[in-house]
């Protein structure tokens, strides 16, 4: 056990410690942080996710990448990096986040998880709320925080759904992707987990489609959930998007003028431009990481 590990965990005993602590964390610097989700897998999230990362990178935006994918963590592989620590470092062996975090060729840091490990069961709730501590604190460095969140709609994902300001929702035009985004969205809106949802639908053969499949979740949300659900964008299919995956190079670098990555970078500047995910580095949820990553690692 790294040392000051036994004296954190007895504090945080104590009622209403870990939230006093996270709270106490501030920073003078403005966050943009979002959560990428979606109600299924294989509709390309961890691809917008890094897309959007090194497209706010080119925009002089200092941004850090957490893979919070702990069960199936492959934001390492879309960019074609090699990770030598990962959050299990950080959490396992004390390691400063500063020696963990890898900088990738491209200006962009990445927090990796190691895909399919199962030392994530042990975790403790000492361990847990130190790395989540150091986690926040330094965020505050950069000007963007960005969780790739697991598919599903499980306590996991929406512990990250709650802790991030802004949510994007990646959806496909195939009908399960449709009816797994309604119930993503059912649950944020049961649970109140996110005012600020904002929608991209990926992989379409026209823009045609991808409007139709926003009206149609824009209908849905608004008719039952009583909540509008805003287009960020729409991202073209693109037969290079698995070529750049099998040069282990990303897609924004293998094939900048590539129509998919206009539209990836037409959607950093909409974010930039409305900035509407801005927080303070200790105006985030540390308790909802903090909730999630511990139910993550307790599942099996």
């Amino acid at each position: 056990m790294p040392d000051g590990v036994g004296d954190q965990a007895a504090s945080l005993r104590r009622p209403g410690a870990r939230l006093d602590a996270f709270k106490a964390l501030q920073s003078k610097r403005a966050l943009s942080c979002f959560a990428v989700a979606s109600g299924k897998g294989g509709v390309g999230k961890t691809f917008i996710a890094t897309g959007l990362a090194l497209a706010l990178c080119a925009l002089n935006r200092k941004v850090l990448l957490v893979d919070a994918d702990l069960g199936l963590a492959n934001a390492d592989i879309v960019l074609g990096v090699h990770t030598e620590f990962s959050i299990q470092d950080a959490v396992f062996k004390g390691m400063p986040l500063r020696d963990v975090v890898t900088k990738t060729p491209y200006g962009l840091d990445l927090l990796a998880a190691s895909s399919g490990s199962k030392e994530m069961v042990s975790l403790g709730e000492a361990r847990m709320s130190s790395f989540i501590r150091d986690l926040i604190s330094f965020a505050a460095e950069y000007d963007a925080l960005i969780f790739d969140c697991a598919a599903g709609i499980d306590s996991a994902v929406t512990s990250f759904i709650a802790a991030a300001p802004q949510t994007i929702i990646v959806a496909t035009s195939q009908p399960t992707s449709v009816m797994d985004v309604y119930a993503l969205m059912k649950i944020i809106h049961q649970d109140n987990l996110s005012k600020n949802v904002g929608l991209v639908v990926n992989n379409v053969e026209s823009d045609e489609q991808g409007r139709m499949v926003a009206t149609a979740l824009a209908r849905v949300s608004e008719k039952f959930l009583l909540r509008p659900m805003d287009l960020l964008g729409v991202i073209p299919a693109s037969g290079n998007i698995v070529r750049a995956l099998q040069q282990r190079r990303p897609f924004l670098v293998a094939y900048p003028d590539d129509p998919a990555a206009e539209r990836l970078k037409s959607l950093a500047r909409t974010i930039v431009q409305r900035q509407t995910a801005s927080t303070k580095a200790g105006g985030l949820d540390g308790m909802k990481i903090f909730e999630g990553l511990l139910k993550k690692g307790g599942e099996k």
